[in-house]
């Protein structure tokens, strides 16, 4: 995925992050002063590279390498069972930046597939940084204001889809389905951060053992694939379930300007991953109306931090603005009010009109890459 390089968040906070490497035990390069830092990583057939990395606590941007491997392409920070950060499919030659504020601490870095280093250890030294800005404060409550809005919004359209499910109603459930996707793939970088409750919720099919696949798209398979709904009660009742621990559990995530901004930048890498190829909605073909959720979660995470950007870049900030338009333009024009998702079924686009749809979320993408080294700087 092109997108998932450009990916950041803080440490010390669950959300998306990156870097990797090898059984390397030297430390990280690093570059800069104290105020504003680089580290240097790689992704290696081995796995993490550096192994064992030391950095100082603070202000910091990772620039990733995958230098040749092409098993591994995901690297993760864990604080014991929950993922601090991630991020995913990193090809073979391709490198990114990605900038969070380090906290002191000992985390373990993870690479799944590598040889030696599948696993090794970030040690952040030093002191923890000062208290977060007015600006910063305010950008982490409305952020704050906007994932709990939208988990207590997807609990309540879970429920109806559910119940649908339960009564056996499958023209019921075909309507509330995408209605209950919406509010999920707005947060779905949150929602990852808290382990294996993501794939509870949204592992699509091969994504998990067969005995241990769960939550929405079972059910999109059983009501687009097989059109009966027979023997999927326990299905949406865990499905419940799991939403409802989401919610539990965002009001309690931390958030940082830094996770905030570059959790943005990972929604469209979502659109690149999997709603550009159609391989997210492979049964209901309602892709569309994920990419505009996407979208609409990216474009929120970014309107909490804008202050921050407008006060260092305001041109940026506009690009950022136009880009966004341009992105809802191009969606604008698949638009179907006699389809209940509000979308035409994604493969009714041709070639050329998937092109273009990536081609509109590339040129967001890289402006709004830049931001999460803005305001990691703006305390």
């Amino acid at each position: 995925m092109k997108l998932a390089a450009l990916v950041a968040l803080a440490v010390g906070a669950p959300f998306a992050l990156a870097g990797c490497g090898s059984d390397s035990k030297s430390e990280g390069t690093t570059t800069g002063g104290s105020t504003h830092k680089e580290v240097a990583v790689k992704i290696t057939a081995a796995g993490c590279e550096p192994a064992k990395l030391s950095v100082a606590a603070g202000p910091t941007t990772f620039v990733v390498q995958n230098d040749g491997a092409t098993k591994v392409t995901e690297y993760e920070i864990l604080d014991g069972a929950t993922i601090l950060g991630e991020v995913e499919n990193i090809a073979s030659g391709l490198s990114g930046k990605f900038s969070l504020t380090l906290k002191p601490g000992t985390y373990t870095t993870y690479c799944p597939g590598g040889t030696t280093s599948e696993r090794g250890t970030l040690e952040v030294t030093g002191k923890g940084g000062a208290a977060l800005s007015p600006e910063a404060t305010a950008a982490v409550a409305t952020y704050r204001t906007f994932i709990e809005k939208q988990t207590a919004l997807l609990v309540g359209q879970t429920k109806k889809f559910a119940n649908a499910v339960k009564a056996g109603n499958v023209a019921e459930a075909k309507r509330l389905y995408p209605v209950a996707r919406k509010p999920y793939e707005r947060i779905e970088p949150v929602a990852e951060s808290f382990g294996t409750l993501d794939p509870a919720i949204d592992a699509r099919e091969g994504d998990v053992d067969p005995a241990d696949w769960t939550g929405f798209h079972p059910l999109e398979k059983a009501l687009w694939k097989t059109g009966s709904l027979k023997d999927t009660a326990p299905l949406a009742d865990q499905l419940v379930q799991d939403v409802q621990f989401l919610d539990e559990k965002v009001k309690t995530v931390k958030l940082e300007p830094a996770q905030i901004a570059n959790g943005s930048v990972e929604l469209l890498g979502e659109v690149s991953k999997s709603k550009i190829t159609g391989e997210e909605e492979r049964y209901s073909h309602i892709d569309l109306v994920d990419v505009e959720a996407n979208v609409d979660g990216a474009k929120a995470g970014f309107d909490a931090v804008r202050p921050i950007v407008v006060k260092s870049n305001e041109q940026l900030a506009k690009t950022i603005d136009a880009r966004f338009a341009a992105m809802t333009k191009e969606l604008d024009q698949y638009r179907d009010a006699n389809d209940p998702s509000g979308y035409v079924p994604y493969t009714k686009l041709t070639s050329a009109q998937t092109r273009e749809l990536s081609r509109a979320v590339d040129a967001l993408a890289e402006p709004l890459s830049r931001v999460g080294a803005i305001v990691v700087s703006s305390g």
